[in-house]
């Protein structure tokens, strides 16, 4: 796919925890962030994926705007949840057009909901090595309802949607640019972030596994909250490190280290069950990221858990940050929290709507 556009896009990474905003410009051969900026939403403004407070969404979508003066209209978006599937299926080999037309029919078995209800959208990845007439296609299917529950806030907050994506695709397509590996790596991005934790295993740009595991961050909060009796507000700043423990210092690391221990268990579920689908494609390195990607413990435990080394990634480091217009502070702390935001901005404009 063409990555820029002749109009120019704004990533809207819509989160549970906060909304980040991307706008990114390809100058003199340099992909170039010009804004980046992100707003915090309520704590149950976002749940499981599904918009609970429209009006708060609205407004956290317009402050963003407002604080980086982006006048740009156009946006692209994304999606994950329990109203997401996304899966990798063997279908007859046949023309994307053919395939347009019948995909209907030929993916409603592995779907588990009405096929009436649903939004369904594919990429043919290729033709099958031991059996041509077949061939790999990547099918990703929505809930009508979180669609348009997505549409619907960022079409009152003034703009225009032109691309829905997928929260773990769009990571992969931020690491696939910002952090290109050669042809023969396998590498598997973890996207952590307040409620889900999408995971993508790429191979030659291709993705082989995706699965969105239904927890994130949002776990090392809420227990906080719950053991140490504290608000929602505090937990944050305990998990953070933006505030000492004090005396509960113990403690604090034993929820952490067993928070951690938790995501890992899962990342490490979906690596063995990758592991036996794909015998001869062997995870080569782990890229970590999302906003809670530097939890304490996490990164530890994953390469234990997994057996691979695990870097953190952080989509700015591929890119030319203009200073003048990006607050340095602000991309600093973001930093892994960005990479959803900068996957969709590197969409292009005619992508299938």
């Amino acid at each position: 796919m063409g990555i820029f556009g002749t109009k120019e896009i704004i990533g809207l990474d819509i989160g549970s925890s906060s909304i980040k905003l991307a706008h990114l410009k390809m100058v003199g051969g340099e992909c170039r962030l010009r804004r980046f900026g992100a707003v915090p939403l309520p704590p149950d403004a976002i749940v499981d994926g599904a918009i609970m407070d429209h009006a708060s969404v609205i407004e956290g979508i317009k402050a963003a705007l407002r604080d980086l003066k982006v006048h740009e209209k156009e946006v692209v978006t994304s999606l994950s949840g329990h109203s997401v599937i996304i899966k990798k299926v063997v279908l007859p080999t046949t023309t994307p057009e053919e395939l347009e037309e019948s995909i209907h029919w030929e993916v409603e078995q592995y779907i588990p909901f009405d096929i009436k209800d649903v939004k369904i959208d594919f990429q043919v990845i290729g033709p099958l090595k031991e059996d041509p007439s077949k061939m790999d296609v990547l099918l990703v299917a929505v809930k009508s309802d979180l669609v348009n529950d997505y549409i619907s806030v960022v079409k009152d907050a003034g703009l225009t949607p032109v691309v829905v994506d997928i929260d773990s695709i769009a990571a992969g397509n931020a690491f696939e640019y910002c952090h290109p590996v050669s042809e023969d790596q396998v590498p598997m991005v973890i996207n952590v972030g307040a409620s889900f934790m999408n995971i993508n295993i790429l191979h030659g740009g291709v993705p082989l596994f995706t699965r969105d595991v239904p927890m994130g961050g949002g776990i090392y909060t809420s227990e906080i909250q719950k053991q140490l009796a504290v608000s929602y507000e505090t937990a944050e700043e305990l998990k953070t490190g933006r505030k000492e423990a004090g005396e509960r210092a113990e403690r604090l690391t034993e929820i952490m280290r067993t928070v951690s221990n938790i995501l890992s268990t899962e990342a490490q579920r979906s690596y063995n069950f990758f592991s036996a689908t794909y015998p001869d494609r062997l995870v080569t390195k782990v890229y970590l990221t999302g906003g809670a990607a530097k939890s304490q413990f996490l990164k530890d435990m994953l390469a234990e858990k997994i057996g691979v080394e695990v870097e953190l990634f952080d989509p700015f480091q591929g890119l030319v940050i203009e200073e003048r217009t990006v607050d340095s502070t602000v991309a600093a702390q973001y930093g892994t929290a960005a990479t959803v935001a900068v996957g969709l901005a590197l969409r292009n404009v005619e992508d299938r709507r």
